[in-house]
């Protein structure tokens, strides 16, 4: 009898771009965003942001371009917990947050700001639950 507990993911790389899954998974617990097939777990292609825009379920890699500051309206943490997001700036534009959700790189207050507006600015950040944390700027 296979051992159901000895499930592990490992992650290719820090983007995340495959994933190797050892041990038994039920199909109901897996959930993908982008395609899976045999061998690798395939992320959306990169979106471009020109205005305030809510982050659909299909987006990870978001790419903002507009005239001014972009306000980012988050899914509902408590409904992604652990979902990855990708969010840079091309353009001298602030990028926040619509809610006080977003858990800066230095501190553990919550706040609104992503991006500074700085061209090339860049943010990972990982849904607690509760809030949206930045792990990497």
């Amino acid at each position: 009898m296979p051992n159901e507990k000895a499930t592990g993911v490992a992650f290719a790389d820090p983007q995340f771009e495959s994933v190797t899954v050892t041990g038994p998974v039920a199909a109901t617990s897996v959930a993908v965003t982008g395609s899976a097939s045999a061998t690798q777990l395939k992320l959306n292609a990169p979106v471009t942001k020109t205005a305030n825009f809510t982050l659909a379920d299909d987006e990870n890699w978001v790419v903002c371009n507009g005239a001014g500051s972009i306000t980012v309206t988050f899914p509902t943490a408590s409904a992604n917990t652990g979902r990855v997001v990708w969010i840079k700036t091309i353009a001298a534009q602030t990028v926040v947050s619509a809610s006080s959700n977003v858990l800066p790189i230095s501190s553990a207050t919550a706040g609104t700001a992503i991006l500074a507006g700085t061209a090339g600015t860049w943010a990972m950040l990982v849904c607690d639950g509760t809030n949206w944390v930045i792990m990497a700027s």
